[in-house]
């Protein structure tokens, strides 16, 4: 597109390109395009006439993306003529009368030099002798004002390109089209699709709904004889490019005819070559889907059993002989059962829903009790798990598990049927029938050293974890671990390792969690995605593990990747929890808006979770989240929210529960109610020494518990619950735990009247918050010691603390806690007694000296006095041994603070100062 089309103005002023209609329809993703045609109709009568191709795939939109154009020009009184088709256009063609007659309405309005429009679509019709008189058409529209506007298919125009057009776009690639439910369903199929609208309707649509979305390749195929439409329903059955001699052994033509119907179909742009020459392949999966939805079930069949002999000849990959068998699948033909359990067994990670779909097949060939139906019953729920559906995995492995005692086996003893059956338990919550079930799993084993052994003891560790019991969690991963080892299962290794890592955190023993997390965390990163997606619980864990061990970059890059994967595979069991892990990362790092984003995913993806754990943690980090984003706006939802978090956790006795129970505590006392914030903490802590809740977590609640007791009075309590947070935070240190015992400290030094002892203990709070990335607690922390602070009559440093919520308040993106530095800012002013109005050189009276003093730092009182004294920056800089790019950053941040313009201004602040001020 040339510069001049790009950057013209619209021809209807005021009116939106992108709301476009044309047919009473919006035209939707067309904005850059339709943009572009307003801006040469509006240029026609001075920059002289053009002529623009639209070039494109059938069904993107050219033919109504001009007629908006057209419109555009009638509305403006611009005259237009239009013609469809090989017929309607060469009508007009010859001789140019349509342009040359001075009765043509076109003609007479460039004949009094005005402008007019020529809209010729579907130009790809024309037969080749009929394109000189084009071109002719298109020389003239370059003598007057004269748009001509052509669309065509390329690929099907004679000779191909027309000289003097200005290709406006292949119009392949809309910049905004209508959105689905689900986001990321839309943006691969949008990706597929090119951004044809047709294209997009087709993959979208399920059953008869693809044939209706496909009318415009249906009328396509109308005129195609007999040997081109079979080549065409081959084509469509084979899916993948394919050799012309495949096609004819598919199609049962003979390859003469096969290579005539080639070119035809060739030149009709309905086949096209494939990158991997000599190998052709249908224009677009979309046409094939049509054509194969309109196939007659008989000769679908007989299309697909031709492929799947063709392909077995040919000693194709099992992969795409599979996709035809479980098409056609011959109950006499038992190498059909063998080749899709073969096929299932390679695509169960990749793709679970592919691997579903040959077992289906499979299962219809076979009969109870015969050989391979065991197996493909247990891989089959082995599918329905990856894919989410936990009950339907559960039904059918309950049918493979022994009957009753007394009776005969229903199946026999599988240890690895048994793993699945205990994963499948502890998804949907039922951590007592897991724990069972992976014991009767090893018992089965009889200590066989094996990867199913591994696997078991993972679940176990997982069901320990769960109840808080991390002393057994703790041995059973590291027995995991080693099993994996020994089996050169490095991710399964690398699982447990993540699992360990927390068990050994959670008992107290910090450089053995770190060792673990550091171990793990080499194995997933020595390991190749076509490895990880056996497991994807490894990233789930190590990312969760990293996450509480302080380590956000590392715990988001692992979430990140382990998201990633679930999604290209569509193992969507996985993919809430994975969400649920990052969001939680994102949010304690203050990144709330990709939180909220995190959490939107995540919801949509557990909406058909049954577990308990993953609808409460949503919930509660949904109300959290939205709590720091918008502030008192959303107190209301935040509030409903986090009480319908806990009334999921209400009763049950595991660590997610307990963690739900405690956050739910804490937004109630963040919505305005410390006191009974107090009483659901104590209640979900199960008493004064919170022994449901791990050392490494005690600190942030004890910081809770602290503001509680303080607002009833009780600083015999408070003093309690500060000490147990400094003693838990010397028993296993960490960044964010200093900053939570800190803060503790410093609300009851304060509470006691000892200002300096509480801003020391703030300062070392701020410096954990810090280190620990937490940037809403830093805020908060900054603020909480501002208005203590100025409580106490004290503006030191209040000012630098406000400056520092404010930039991490930013980076949050949080209007709740923009809203309180604003009311913190307010209370310093009204103290120090400054309006916040400058001080102009024209002389207003300064405020009291020591006050403007007061609300700097000291080094920023320093540089302040000196400037004051007619000191240049460098000559502090020389003074104070410091560069001259901070100096006059300070004496930025200080006219500022002080509402000053300059240093006369600042000078005549200072003149006044009494002797020792400050």
């Amino acid at each position: 597109m040339s510069d001049e089309i790009r950057n013209g103005g619209p021809l209807i002023r005021g009116l939106p390109a992108r709301d476009a209609v044309a047919g009473g329809r919006r035209i939707l993703g067309r904005a850059r395009e339709t943009e572009a045609l307003l801006a040469v109709l509006d240029g026609l009568g001075s920059a002289g006439g053009r002529a623009i191709a639209l070039v494109g795939d059938p069904g993107i939109g050219k033919s109504t993306l001009m007629f908006a154009a057209a419109a555009h020009a009638r509305a403006a009184g611009v005259r237009v003529a239009a013609a469809q088709g090989q017929y309607e256009i060469a009508a007009a063609l010859p001789g140019f009368r349509p342009l040359l007659d001075d009765n043509c309405d076109v003609r007479r309005q460039v004949a009094r030099g005005g402008a007019a429009v020529v809209v010729l679509d579907d130009v790809h019709q024309l037969a080749a002798d009929q394109i000189p008189g084009l071109e002719r058409m298109i020389h003239a529209a370059a003598t007057g004002p004269l748009l001509c506007l052509l669309a065509y298919r390329q690929r099907q125009l004679s000779p191909g390109e027309l000289p003097g057009v200005n290709r406006l776009a292949d119009v392949n690639r809309p910049d905004e089209a209508h959105r689905f439910d689900d986001v990321h369903r839309f943006d691969a199929l949008y990706r597929e699709s090119l951004g044809n609208p047709q294209y997009l309707r087709i993959l979208a649509a399920d059953g008869e709904a693809i044939a209706e979305a496909g009318t415009a390749v249906l009328g396509e195929l109308a005129a195609l004889d007999d040997t081109a439409l079979a080549a065409v329903q081959a084509a469509a059955v084979l899916g993948e490019p394919f050799h012309p001699e495949l096609l004819a052994a598919v199609a049962g033509l003979e390859p003469a005819e096969t290579m005539r119907a080639v070119d035809t179909l060739t030149g009709l742009d309905l086949l096209r070559p494939a990158e991997r020459a000599p190998q052709l392949v249908l224009r677009h999966r979309a046409v094939a889907e049509v054509v194969h939805q309109r196939l007659e079930p008989s000769r679908r069949l007989t299309l697909h059993r031709s492929a799947a002999a063709a392909l077995a000849e040919r000693a194709a990959p099992i992969a795409r002989r599979a996709h035809h068998v479980a098409r056609a699948a011959d109950p006499g033909a038992p190498e059909h059962v063998t080749t899709l359990i073969a096929a299932a067994r390679n695509a169960l990670h990749t793709s679970p829903a592919t691997s579903a779909e040959y077992l289906s097949a499979a299962l219809s060939l076979l009969r109870e009790g015969e050989e391979h139906w065991h197996e493909a019953r247990v891989l089959l729920a082995r599918t329905r798990l990856l894919t989410g559906d936990a009950d339907e995995s559960r039904a059918l492995l309950d049918a493979l598990r022994p009957s009753p005692a007394g009776g005969p086996p229903r199946g026999t003893e599988d240890p690895g049927a048994i793993a699945d059956a205990s994963r499948v338990e502890r998804r949907l919550g039922r951590l007592t029938e897991a724990g069972a079930m992976a014991r009767a799993g090893l018992a089965a084993l009889a200590g066989r050293d094996c990867a199913t052994a591994a696997a078991l003891h993972a679940e176990l560790a997982d069901c320990a974890y769960d109840a808080r019991d991390y002393e057994s969690c703790r041995q059973h991963a590291g027995t995991a671990a080693a099993i994996a080892h020994r089996n050169h299962d490095p991710v399964g290794e690398a699982k447990s390792l993540a699992q360990a890592s927390l068990a050994h955190l959670f008992t107290a023993d910090l450089p053995a969690a770190e060792r673990a997390a550091d171990s793990a965390a080499e194995l997933i990163d020595a390991t190749s995605d076509a490895t990880l997606l056996t497991n994807l619980e490894a990233l789930y864990q190590l990312g969760t593990t990293e996450g509480i061990l302080g380590r956000p970059g590392a715990a988001e890059r692992h979430l990140g990747r382990g998201t990633a994967l679930s999604r290209r595979t569509g193992q969507s069991y996985i993919r809430p929890t994975l969400l649920m892990a990052l969001a939680n990362v994102q949010l304690r790092g203050g990144n709330l808006c990709s939180a909220l984003a995190t959490l939107d995913d995540a919801t949509r993806n557990a909406e058909f979770d049954d577990n308990p754990a993953t609808r409460a943690v949503l919930t509660v980090l949904r109300a959290e989240a939205l709590l720091w984003l918008n502030g008192a706006p959303d107190l209301p939802e935040v509030l409903a929210l986090a009480d319908r978090a806990a009334a999921l956790a209400d009763g049950a006795p595991t660590a997610w529960a307990v963690d739900v129970r405690c956050l739910h505590a804490e937004l109630v006392l963040l919505t305005g109610d410390p006191a009974g914030a107090g009483r659901l903490l104590l209640d979900a802590a199960g008493g004064h020494e919170l022994p449901r809740i791990t050392v490494w977590r005690r600190p942030r609640f004890c910081d809770l518990l602290v503001q509680s007791a303080l607002a009833e009075g009780d600083l015999a309590m408070a003093e309690h619950w500060a000490r147990l947070a400094e003693a838990d935070v010397a028993e296993l240190p960490s960044a964010s735990g200093r900053g939570f015992a800190g803060r503790a400290r410093m609300r009851v030094h304060a509470a006691r009247g000892r200002f300096e002892e509480a801003a020391l203990t703030a300062r070392a709070a701020i410096a954990g918050f810090t280190a620990g990335g937490e940037r809403v607690e830093l805020c908060r922390t900054l603020l909480a010691v501002a208005a203590l602070a100025l409580d106490a009559g004290r503006t030191d440093e209040v000012g630098d603390w406000l400056d520092r919520a404010t930039v991490a308040a930013r980076q949050c993106g949080s209007a709740r806690l923009a809203e309180e530095i604003g009311h913190q800012r307010g209370r310093l002013a009204a103290r120090t007694g400054l309006s916040g109005a400058a001080q102009d050189a024209g002389g207003r009276d300064a405020p009291d000296p020591s006050a403007v003093l007061a609300v700097l730092t000291g080094r920023e009182r320093e540089i302040a006095r000196l400037a004051g004294t007619g000191l240049t920056s460098g000559e502090i800089a020389g003074t104070l041994v410091l560069s001259v790019r901070t100096v006059d950053g300070h004496l930025g941040r200080i006219y500022r603070k002080l509402g000053v313009a300059n240093r006369a201004s600042l000078t005549r602040a200072l003149l006044i100062e009494a002797p020792g001020a400050g």
